[in-house]
């Protein structure tokens, strides 16, 4: 049958032809994405470590037979899973209003006539018709097209469209992205074509990318890294101790204990109680509170996070692998300069009235925004062009034709060598023309070329008619507002940044010169990247900073030779083609405007205004959160140090027993979690910004951490212990003495965070922090909280207190100070050093 204004006549497959296809190369399907159910999703959540460490003391606190203890534990665990889930299906309701829903159809022709089919329905073998505006849904090579141009950024990430052809020249042929080929996921933003079906589903482009992106495993955190070692190392320390006052337990029963059994019994419940002080069961609490204040403040921040850990990893982000269009620039193209041959005026109305109306052409659209603004006015305004010049890959121009009085008026536009001999020009004009163009791209700028013409009729081509040039279209897809500056927020955080990106490496060299980017000479592209294997590609990452004419597969490799050099890496993307690196990436992040689905779901982060600024300070964010978990974990080491030497050393020198089981929970749980919320709440060092990444090798507590914290712990434990046995062997009750070591020891607790908040000393800490209005009921509550155990009745018999004086509660705040404020003299000494 014949369509419209193509020239072959196409029959189409028949119904048996299509059976065929369908058997041998499969539907037209990338299959389903599978949903975990709520139910697998609670069951991934407890499979976090931290949760697993709860549960098996939960298990312990059983065997000892304190089950109410054990209940308090259920549902401190059941309540970090519930924020855990919260967030992840808060997240997913989220994404799931940035979802275009849409279904396309496709024109094919079947047993001689054109029908609509579903997208899945398409085949190989079929005969497929597209026009301007719709979604290319399979892969095929090109018959026949008018006028045809496509986007095709969801592949290679570039907004311009690309005119497509039948015939390719060589230098086409060594292209990637094929020129007479269309790929499933493109869009039609001109003319039209008629297309043989070459490629559906999985073997498509398109599906390769959904093929390789669910065999990809995402990367552990350095967070989850760390927090495994951490882990071990307590458990270690646990089941040490655990050893160690079983056999000294054994040892001094040996003529107390009636039996052997009992002694063994003994040992045991005396090994698990020193393991249960050991063990940091408050760490889940601290750390869920932490990460998810910390994605909803970086919500608040136009980021959509996707998934917990990822608040964490942005703070150690080390290298930052950045698309150029839409991320670094506007993704929308800008008449940046102008050169006009005779009058300004001329060459506006000539490149005016040579666009469409309806512009689908960014440049076309940038051509009619730049003239508008300027205040073009003509009296072909609102006429519509009685002839067109159809844009080609051949001629590579266009034009318009309008009639007054039985004249013709011929306005072109388009590459610069085309219509520079249609026009009537001299030796000196062309060189001076093309010492502009030259000047322009240099500049990294797109050149377009505008000339007129005069007629009594209607040429059947451009070059019967003699033009007057009108001048010269510079174009750029500018720089996004601020990007220079955060750019350089990057280097001084130690973070290198790596431009990636589709376009030409001239291009590209002259858009990093003008955003700040380091070793703009230095591009490596596509066409190296294949010829090159990946252990030579780890080696000239170290150096490179652009990647120009990148194709889809490139990015990914990009990203694996980063990570082979021990760098974290974060990788953004809107495409289908980044979908992949956004998965393999430590930290992927999605455009939030003009990403796909796929990337969207690939990634842990989405931004929300599309906007370099806004990762930059998601970073600040994230560097902020770990150090503020990173002093929280300091602080939970050293309030455990007291109650593991207590647990190791009451029964070792046979004293009454100080902590029960209730003391413990109560400072675990309830008392150190609520005061270490007040390090999430801190504000950032100033030079937060400044510091390098941390190493990816390098522990969450340091050795010189580690040592401070093991020191501060030990003097806690030397005025708590110390009190505690002074006043047993000064005729006071155990009651008495267990009341004032307790009320010395929650204090210390609750100074301890004003000491180690920051390098400031404690009083300025405590005067500024006090001014937060959170933290200020926090303390408050905590005071009142230890007021209720001391002095009401009916909480001294459960905690097993006695009331204290007023000059015994002012002792032990004073000793509680003492123990603790200590720390202001090393800064004191570090400050008059500087």
């Amino acid at each position: 049958m014949k369509i419209g204004n193509f020239k072959n006549d196409y029959t189409g497959l028949n119904n048996e032809q299509v059976r065929e296809s369908k058997i041998k190369y499969g539907i037209n399907s990338l299959g389903t994405i599978k949903k975990d159910s709520i139910f697998k999703k609670i069951l991934n959540t407890f499979k976090e470590p931290m949760l697993l460490l709860l549960l098996g003391t939960c298990c312990i606190y059983i065997l000892l037979g304190q089950f109410s203890d054990s209940i308090i534990m259920f549902t401190f665990i059941f309540f970090i899973a519930g924020i855990s889930f919260y967030q992840e299906y808060k997240t997913d309701k989220a994404l799931e209003t940035l979802k275009e829903l849409s279904s396309p159809k496709s024109k094919v022709i079947r047993n001689n006539r054109i029908i609509e089919v579903k997208s899945d329905e398409v085949v190989v073998g079929d005969i497929m018709l597209v026009q301007e505006g719709n979604i290319i849904n399979a892969e095929g090579d090109i018959l026949e097209c008018h006028d045809f141009s496509v986007n095709e950024s969801s592949l290679t990430g570039e907004s311009l469209v690309v005119w497509k052809k039948v015939k390719l020249n060589d230098n086409e042929k060594k292209e990637y992205f094929k020129k007479n080929k269309c790929y499933a996921s493109t869009i039609v933003t001109g003319g039209e074509a008629i297309i043989l079906v070459t490629n559906v589903g999985i073997n498509t482009e398109y599906g390769k990318i959904g093929d390789a992106l669910g065999k990809i495993v995402e990367p552990k955190t350095l967070l989850e890294k760390q927090i495994r070692k951490l882990i071990i190392i307590c458990a270690s320390i646990s089941i040490l101790f655990m050893v160690v006052v079983g056999l000294i337990t054994f040892i001094n029963n040996v003529n107390d204990a009636p039996t052997l059994f009992k002694r063994i019994i003994d040992a045991i419940l005396a090994g698990i109680t020193i393991a249960m002080a050991t063990i940091p069961e408050e760490l889940p609490v601290i750390l869920t509170v932490f990460l998810t204040t910390g994605a909803y403040l970086i919500s608040k921040k136009k980021s959509l996070v996707r998934k917990m850990n990822a608040v964490e990893t942005l703070g150690s982000i080390s290298v930052l692998c950045v698309d150029k269009t839409g991320t670094l620039t506007e993704n929308k193209m800008t008449v940046i300069d102008t050169y006009a041959h005779k009058k300004s005026e001329e060459l506006l109305v000539a490149s005016f009235l040579s666009c469409e109306k309806e512009a689908f052409d960014p440049m076309e659209q940038a051509i009619i925004d730049f003239c508008r603004k300027k205040n073009v006015t003509t009296e072909f305004m609102d006429d519509e062009p009685v002839f067109e010049y159809p844009f080609s890959s051949e001629t590579k121009i266009m034009g318009h034709v309008f009639k007054k009085n039985n004249n013709y008026n011929v306005y072109v536009k388009g590459a610069y060598e085309q219509v520079l001999p249609l026009c009537n020009l001299n030796e000196d004009e062309i060189k001076e023309i093309s010492e502009k163009v030259k000047f322009f791209s240099n500049k990294g700028y797109r050149v377009l070329a505008v000339a007129h013409s005069k007629s009594s009729k209607i040429e059947q081509s451009l070059d019967k008619y003699q033009f007057s040039f009108a001048g010269l279209l510079a174009f750029v897809d500018p720089p996004r507002y601020g990007v220079k500056e955060a750019i350089e927020n990057c280097y001084q955080a130690g973070i290198k940044l790596v431009m990636i990106t589709g376009d030409n490496g001239e291009t590209a060299k002259a858009i990093g010169k003008e955003i700040g980017l380091k070793n703009c000479e230095k591009v490596i592209t596509g066409e190296k990247l294949e010829k090159i294997d990946d252990e030579e590609l780890a080696k000239l990452v170290k150096d490179v900073t652009i990647f120009a004419r990148v194709y889809p597969n490139h990015k990914m490799r990009i990203v694996e030779a980063f990570q082979r050099n021990n760098m974290v890496v974060a990788m953004t993307g809107d495409g289908v083609n980044d979908a992949t690196a956004l998965k393999k990436a430590d930290i992927g992040i999605a455009m939030g405007k003009r990403g796909t689905e796929v990337a969207k779901e690939a990634s842990k982060l989405i931004l929300l205004d599309d906007n370099f600024k806004t990762i930059i300070t998601a970073v600040e964010n994230g560097r902020h959160i770990y150090e503020n978990i990173r002093k929280a974990i300091g602080y939970v080491l050293i309030v455990h140090i007291p109650i593991a030497l207590i647990a190791l050393l009451i029964p070792l020198f046979n004293f009454p027993i100080l902590l029960l089981p209730i003391h413990v929970v109560l400072l675990e749980l309830i008392i150190d979690p609520i005061s270490s919320i007040v390090f999430q709440r801190c504000i950032a060092d100033e030079d937060i910004m400044k510091k390098r990444p941390r190493k990816t090798n390098e522990n969450i507590l340091n050795k010189k951490y580690v040592f401070t914290y093991i020191v501060q712990g030990l003097i806690i434990s030397l005025g708590f212990l110390g009190s505690y046995i002074y006043l047993l062997t000064n005729g006071y009750s155990s009651e008495m003495a267990r009341t004032f070591a307790l009320t010395v020891l929650i204090l210390s607790n609750l100074f301890i965070v004003y000491v180690n908040i920051n390098k400031n000393l404690t009083i300025i800490n405590f005067i500024n922090i006090l001014k937060d209005k959170v933290i200020l009921v926090i303390n408050i509550v905590i005071l009142i909280a230890l007021l209720i155990v001391i002095y009401i009745p009916f909480f001294q018999e459960i905690v097993g207190t006695v009331a204290l004086t007023f000059n015994q509660f002012l002792w032990a705040f004073s000793i509680a100070l003492l123990c603790t404020i200590w720390y202001d003299l090393i800064k004191i000494q570090k400050i008059n050093r500087k």
